[in-house]
């Protein structure tokens, strides 16, 4: 039995700008974790997630690629980055000249969701595909370096998805916090579609970069939930649409890219005004770009929590790909009592804090 943990994740700036190839972002990985168990199974193959009740769920192999013949459409869209995890590392295993053997697969996401099973908007999705792969990596005993299991996952996760930047995946896969930027994800989707997986592995991906940045130990970062689903993909879909329907996009990322490599400076040298003006910076970009292209980042429980945390001394902002979920509250660690006000005016205005910590970042070398 092989049990893997994977974090999730909290964008701290540079949203919207990542998808594009090149664009950086700054994220955090928190300690709510996605645990995948896999084993041998003699009663063929098999999938259990705590997000689909006790249900067991048989699966096939059909050519080459994982697939779930008695399921309904909610139950396969669910476990989608699942098999597709799966099957991009059984790809690997074949061409390694393994053989694929049958397994029972268990997936625990409770971290990420209240007692309802609504998501909290920590990045869920990313963490199950990355614990998945590095499940499956071991069970299947295959030699993988972080970088190796982060291509794999995002291999992964462009099968289902090719408009995902990526940046939930590196923060699931490294912990800590990170600069990130994304590589040019319909190529990799054309790429691993041709087969070659291990090549892909080893082979160069322009305009991706990950670095570990050092956590910040003068600031506290407070999550507040408005307790809204967002619907991410939805959302990046209607930016990639709505894009080029304006003459701003090409200022957005600009000024995105500009605000997002001065947080990372200030981060590096624990420069706590300038990391508050730019988280600050990144909310007005994200509001710029909302007026622009009308994607409903802002709503009005996100536009509450960052007006309370303003009004306390914070840098807030929506996080992540906004239209609901969550936002953060960026201040200093010693403002304890200003941070207790914050939590109980978000709890009288319907949002809820979401205590979390930065997941430790991985010591295995890339």
């Amino acid at each position: 039995m092989i049990t893997c943990r994977a974090p999730g994740k909290l964008f701290v700036a540079g949203e919207y700008a990542v998808v594009e190839p090149g664009h950086p972002a700054v994220l955090m990985a928190v300690d709510r974790q996605a645990i995948a168990t896999v084993a041998d199974s003699d009663r063929g193959l098999s999938i259990r997630s705590d997000l689909l009740g006790k249900s067991v769920f048989r699966c096939e192999r059909v050519g080459n690629a994982m697939s779930l013949p008695h399921a309904d459409a909610a139950v396969r869209a669910s476990l989608a980055y699942v098999l597709a995890a799966i099957t991009i590392v059984e790809h690997l295993l074949i061409e390694r000249g393994g053989r694929t053997r049958p397994f029972q697969l268990e997936i625990h996401t409770g971290d990420f969701a209240d007692a309802d099973g609504r998501k909290f908007g920590l990045g869920s999705s990313a963490a199950v595909t990355v614990a998945v792969v590095a499940a499956f990596a071991e069970f299947y005993r295959l030699s993988t370096s972080p970088m190796d299991r982060f291509r794999l996952a995002m291999l992964a996760t462009v099968a289902v998805d090719p408009r995902c930047s990526g940046g939930d995946v590196a923060a699931s896969t490294w912990g800590g916090w990170i600069a990130y930027a994304s590589p040019d994800r319909h190529r990799l989707r054309a790429l691993s579609t041709r087969g070659a997986i291990d090549l892909l592995l080893h082979s160069d991906w322009p305009g991706l970069s990950i670095r570990h940045l050092a956590t910040p130990t003068t600031l506290h970062l407070e999550v507040g939930w408005t307790g809204e689903p967002a619907a991410s993909g939805e959302l990046v879909a209607q930016f990639t649409e709505r894009q080029y329907s304006t003459g701003y996009f090409e200022r957005f990322l600009e000024e995105s890219t500009d605000s997002v490599n001065r947080l990372i400076s200030a981060l590096e040298v624990g420069d706590v005004v300038e990391v508050k003006h730019q988280v600050r910076r990144s909310r007005r970009i994200l509001c710029g770009l909302d007026d622009a292209i009308a994607l409903g980042i802002m709503t009005p429980a996100l536009s509450r929590l960052c007006a309370v945390g303003e009004e306390l001394g914070a840098a807030a902002k929506p996080s992540g790909a906004g239209g609901g979920d969550c936002g953060i509250a960026v201040i200093e660690r010693g403002a304890k009592p200003e941070i207790e006000l914050m939590r109980n005016r978000w709890s009288r205005a319907g949002i809820r804090s979401i205590p979390v910590q930065t997941y430790p970042a991985t010591r295995e070398s890339s």
